[in-house]
């Protein structure tokens, strides 16, 4: 599963709001550096198994879920390389 990272830069850090997510089969898990958050958003059955999904859309799959609060806690803090 490979890695995806981008900074909102959002002001929660004095570098920005620094977000890390993987896409699973059936679901997006996703560590947000800044605030100690990690989550996963479950995919939809049009999605689950779409491992190739794109930067644009995984950033903004998590960011919506995630602003709105749809999401899953979780205890896995993805690592910023």
């Amino acid at each position: 599963m490979k890695k995806h990272q981008w900074n909102t830069k959002r002001l929660y850090e004095q570098d920005g709001q620094r977000i890390v997510a993987e896409v699973c089969e059936d679901k997006i898990k996703f560590s947000d550096l800044a605030r100690y958050i990690n989550g996963s958003i479950p995919l939809g059955s049009y999605l689950q198994g779409r491992l190739d999904l794109d930067k644009y859309a995984i950033e903004t799959l998590v960011m919506t879920n995630y602003d709105f609060g749809n999401y899953s806690g979780g205890n896995d803090t993805l690592t910023w390389e």
